[in-house]
């Protein structure tokens, strides 16, 4: 199965070689862990359980932290 993915403003296409693809396998795909980055499928953030079809708009996100640490 190929997904089409938006990570950093490009387009990739990841191949998969099951039938049921998990937001978590997305974010293995591209060397990412779920602590450090989210999959937005259809305009919503996701769980890491969430199944991603052919037919989903996906986006990845990667998680932005900050703040003043006293």
């Amino acid at each position: 199965m190929e997904i089409k993915v938006n990570y950093r403003g490009q387009e990739k296409i990841l191949s998969f070689d099951k039938d049921k693809v998990k937001a978590n396998d997305v974010l293995k795909a591209l060397g990412l862990s779920k602590d450090f980055a989210f999959v937005v499928k259809n305009g919503e953030i996701v769980d890491e359980n969430e199944t991603i079809t052919q037919n989903d708009e996906v986006r990845v996100i990667n998680a932005i932290s900050g703040g003043k640490n006293n």
